[in-house]
């Protein structure tokens, strides 16, 4: 059966690859990548031949018959995975991957390097454990105020695109202005820059909105607008004189079940009473 290894590839600067990333791709011949030509420009950097080498491009909005595509023409072969920059696990193209060929029985390895979320974590001052990685923050803002109110208890690394960098920012130091916040740019290239601060001052911060950015934010405490949620529906619990339908809101938001599931089940217990 074939075999998948993920590469871990340099995020800016090109000395970070290892000596075992190098030589999979100095003899790898099958390579599936987020993007073909910053693979090729990598190769070229590194000096090493693409003759030989069957590059494919794959990514999170490939369709379903390439991934299966990939899965048969490999079985029996070492097929290399890496994405654009960093780890292919935490940015694009592997988890549909990896999850489709271990079903498929293949083997599984990581040639480990660089990544940007670790060394946000280096780089940040806030406390180390726990941390998170919740990936980009939602867009649209309902949504990314629901994502930052309801935060665990601590540290969280966001990407964020320059564009909304800004916004998130005043968001934060709207609904968490004593929030501890970490924003690093460009991570490991020329213009590293990193700012520490209360989200309450971040205006204070000279941040340049251009390049690749990673938000860090420590919640000191566990969010408490899941138990904000829990008290109005308890308040309207009571006031219905305890309704299956109220009691199955609830128990839906302290289970994190569904409700629909939890009321069926209440109006069984009923019908057996």
């Amino acid at each position: 059966m074939g075999k998948i290894i993920l590469l871990n590839t340099p995020i800016g600067n090109m000395s970070d690859v290892t000596d075992r990333v190098k030589e999979a791709l100095s003899t790898g011949t099958v390579f599936a990548v987020e993007d073909t030509r910053s693979f090729k420009e990598l190769l070229n950097h590194l000096g090493i031949s693409l003759e030989g080498k069957n590059i494919f491009s794959f990514h999170d909005q490939s369709e379903a018959s390439q991934l299966d595509y990939m899965i048969e023409r490999n079985k029996e072969s070492t097929l290399y995975v890496a994405s654009e920059a960093g780890s292919p696990i935490v940015s694009d193209p592997a988890y549909p991957l990896i999850k489709a060929a271990l079903a498929a029985g293949y083997e599984l390895d990581t040639y480990s390097g660089i990544s940007s979320v670790i060394v946000a974590l280096e780089l940040s001052g806030l406390p180390p454990i726990p941390f998170a990685f919740d990936g980009f923050l939602p867009r649209e803002n309902g949504k990314k105020k629901e994502a930052i109110l309801n935060l665990s208890y601590g540290t969280h690394f966001f990407f964020e695109a320059p564009t909304r960098i800004e916004d998130t920012l005043a968001l934060v130091s709207e609904l968490h202005p004593e929030m501890e916040v970490a924003v690093m740019r460009e991570l490991t290239k020329k213009f590293q820059t990193v700012h520490r601060f209360l989200a309450k001052n971040w205006k204070e911060e000279n941040i340049n909105p251009k390049g690749e950015f990673v938000l860090g934010l420590y919640q000191k405490t566990a969010s408490t607008g899941n138990l904000t949620k829990q008290q109005e529906l308890a308040r309207e619990v009571l006031n219905s004189g305890g309704s299956p339908k109220s009691l199955a809101k609830l128990l839906a938001v302290v289970l994190e079940g569904n409700t629909k599931d939890i009321y069926a089940e209440l109006e069984k217990k009923k019908t057996r009473a």
